[in-house]
């Protein structure tokens, strides 16, 4: 891919929703057979397509990426540090690509916590 951890994470989301299809082929394959030659080649798929979305983001919000997997790299890789590039983020992956980041397991009728203004986070987890 040519990327380290900290961009992978930043672009984690949409890497998700516009791969889901290949995805999910993979994860089917790999359940069928846990045999690692098996599924080659839609691990291949799965590879050129989050190589494919991580151009376009540098080619689209490059930018606001760079920004986000930066404060990422410099904060531990704790998103809640970096709402503000996130927000900028988020927001220019929408306007350029159409791509909408969704949080797995957020509760109905909830503002995503990366949609809030003003987040509270505590340093303490109960």
């Amino acid at each position: 891919i040519g990327t380290t951890s900290a961009p992978l994470k930043s672009a984690a989301f949409f890497i998700g929703a516009y791969c889901k299809d290949l995805n999910d082929d993979f994860m089917l394959c790999k359940s069928e057979n846990r045999r690692p030659e098996h599924c080659l080649t839609e691990g291949r798929k799965v590879t050129r397509c989050t190589a494919d979305i991580i151009e376009k983001l540098r080619q689209n919000c490059a930018e606001t990426f760079e920004r986000h997997w930066q404060c990422l790299e410099l904060n531990n890789q704790d998103y809640h540090r970096c709402r503000k590039p996130e927000r900028a983020f988020n927001t220019c992956v929408f306007q350029k690509l159409g791509l909408v980041k969704t949080i797995p397991g957020t509760p109905e009728g909830q503002v995503p916590i990366h949609e809030k203004k003003n987040p509270v986070f505590t340093s303490v987890q109960k």
